[in-house]
């Protein structure tokens, strides 16, 4: 078993390094601590885990936000000055560590850390992907699936009978099943999540990369 994982994982790491490569040379200024979790997401990608890749960009979405109001709040301060880092560090962490995503979202605009249009795409995000998915909201998750999935249902009896005379299998029923289905829902939210994942992370990791060259700018001004 050991060595169909090292056989399936070796050949997605093939196919999809080349897209990825270039995610893990770049360093940041203020988000250093997030580098594992970045990381992380990128495995995930490498090894196609697409959902799992998901939940951990949900995750470093919410996290950059907060820590770059942090980060600004605590601008220019560090642990040369104890008393005062640890001061308004914890300050900035009641301020912002137990808000909801819309609220923080809300304060890095008016922060100047993301612009309008990257708060539109965020709050986009927000609504469609990471509330869905953090709540397991299956109907919002799959909401461009169609309605119905349409087969054909057979005896399973009834198809032995016929092979084992020779005889052609019947037509089976048309049969039409809610997409909801647990069965089938999973199977459009795998299909989904692979679409989406590799663009969510690359606009999340954009995103944050701007945040960054905004505050190193203001830590300059200051």
């Amino acid at each position: 078993m050991c060595d169909n994982y090292k056989e399936i994982f070796s050949r997605s790491i093939d196919t999809n390094f080349p897209f990825l490569k270039e995610f893990f040379k770049f360093k940041l200024n203020h988000f250093i601590e997030l580098t594992k979790l970045r990381d992380e997401i990128l495995k995930c990608l490498l090894l196609e885990l697409y959902q799992s890749s998901i939940f951990s960009t949900n995750h470093l979405l919410e996290r950059v936000i907060k820590l770059a109001l942090i980060n600004k709040y605590t601008i220019n301060l560090n642990f040369n000055q104890p008393e005062l880092y640890n001061e308004k560090t914890l300050e900035a962490i009641e301020l912002y560590d137990d808000k909801k995503l819309s609220y923080t979202l809300n304060s890095a605009q008016a922060e100047k850390l993301i612009t309008e249009k990257e708060f539109k795409t965020l709050n986009l995000f927000r609504d469609k992907i990471r509330n869905p998915y953090s709540h397991a909201q299956i109907k919002r998750i799959i909401s461009g699936a169609p309605e119905k999935f349409t087969g054909f249902m057979f005896n399973i009896n009834e198809v032995q009978e016929s092979l084992k005379k020779g005889e052609p299998i019947k037509l089976g029923k048309k049969t039409e099943i809610t997409t909801l289905s647990p069965a089938f829902a999973q199977i459009y939210q795998e299909d989904f999540s692979k679409q989406l994942a590799f663009d969510y992370f690359k606009i999340v990791n954009q995103i944050m990369i701007n945040i960054d060259k905004r505050l190193e700018k203001l830590k300059t001004c200051t």
